[in-house]
């Protein structure tokens, strides 16, 4: 499992390098650091941070003034915020709160308190993780890039059944996707053997096939398609919609398999991929 990466924004040098001493060696994160603003937003956008910590007195481009600028992008308005002061003052308070931060960690830092703060809030942060299971390693990989890119979830890769059995054993998996027609694995074969384990038999379980793969990956890529659908009411048989309307679905064969029981991520990946519900 990838170690959560915590961005520390701070124009003090000797701050940015106490925080990560600190963290690095106590919790199993990795911290970055940038020492203004806009290159903290910068980061953000580049890399997957599962949490900020922010300086509220910088020159220039304060920590408000880029905590609005977080909020104000879409890319990056959901990252999980915490703020550090020397002195908290209601005025910087209030204006945090309407941008939905309320946790402030006082400078100096004591180091327990830095990494008990930290702990709880990573603590929050749930990362949904995708196994991708296919015997393409570079498919899998550039579908893995491209999920970890759009989405705060992180994609594990199998190229054997034994390493996916191994991983679903080991781990929290959220969503499976597997190929169907793969040369060496049978994507049917392993659904079987997910189905028949009861501490499995309910993950949401895709399987699909490279072109499919390829064209989730380039849908994902498409500017607006990583918005989740809306959550639509399940219709009675009789009122089945047609697959037309679901979301992202172009004349799709019946190429793909979903598990009954689907998470969040679940639904958005299956309606790019293809997802067609069966009778």
């Amino acid at each position: 499992m990838r170690k959560k990466k915590v961005l520390v924004i701070d124009d003090d040098e000797m701050n940015l390098q106490i925080a990560k001493m600190i963290l690095e060696k106590r919790l199993p994160c990795e911290v970055i650091g940038a020492d203004n603003g806009v290159e903290g937003i910068d980061i953000l956008k580049s890399q997957r941070v599962s949490l900020v910590l922010l300086d509220v007195m910088m020159p220039d481009f304060d920590g408000i003034e880029t905590l609005q600028e977080i909020r104000g992008d879409a890319q990056i308005k959901n990252v999980p915020v915490m703020m550090l002061t020397a002195s908290v003052d209601m005025e910087t308070v209030q204006k945090a709160g309407k941008l939905g931060v309320k946790d402030y960690i006082k400078k100096p830092f004591l180091p327990a308190d830095l990494v008990e703060r930290v702990k709880r809030k990573l603590a929050e942060v749930h990362s949904e993780e995708i196994l991708l299971l296919g015997d393409n390693e570079s498919v899998l990989k550039s579908m893995q890039s491209i999920i970890e890119d759009n989405f705060p979830h992180e994609a594990l890769i199998a190229t054997t059944t034994t390493a996916a059995e191994k991983i679903l054993h080991e781990l929290d998996i959220d969503l499976i996707i597997a190929c169907a027609d793969m040369k060496f694995i049978d994507g049917f074969r392993f659904l079987s053997l997910v189905s028949s384990e009861e501490k499995f038999n309910d993950k949401p379980f895709a399987i699909t096939t490279p072109d499919k793969i390829r064209e989730f990956i380039d849908k994902l890529s498409s500017p607006g398609i990583i918005e989740e659908p809306p959550i639509e009411e399940t219709p009675a048989e009789s009122e089945e919609p047609p697959v037309e309307e679901l979301p992202a679905i172009k004349e799709i064969e019946e190429s793909v398999i979903v598990h009954p029981k689907k998470s969040k991520i679940a639904n958005v990946v299956t309606n790019l991929i293809g997802y067609q519900k069966k009778t």
